[in-house]
């Protein structure tokens, strides 16, 4: 594993936790469920973070970063922030 595919995975994990704890932060004050649905998505796309962060650290879970785990957790996520812009 080289340094950028390093930087980009702890950069990733980085910033969809800082925009998850955004939008965390908009869910408490605003309280409406379209703010909600992308809550899930960007926590979805943290989730995805630290599954990459900690296979650089560990074998077992690099085994389960597996292409199909990774776009699996993408669709959820674009799923969820599909249906925050969707108007009812």
């Amino acid at each position: 594993m080289n340094e950028l595919e390093l930087f980009l995975r702890f950069s990733f994990l980085g910033l969809s936790s800082l925009v998850s704890i955004i939008s965390l932060l908009s869910l408490i004050k605003i309280k409406e469920m379209k703010v909600g649905f992308a809550c899930v998505g960007f926590l979805l796309f943290t989730l995805e973070g630290i599954l990459v962060s900690i296979g650089v650290f560990s074998s077992a879970v690099e085994a389960m970063v597996t292409p199909v785990t990774l776009l699996g957790v993408s669709f959820l996520a674009l799923i969820f922030f599909y249906l925050s812009i969707l108007k009812r």
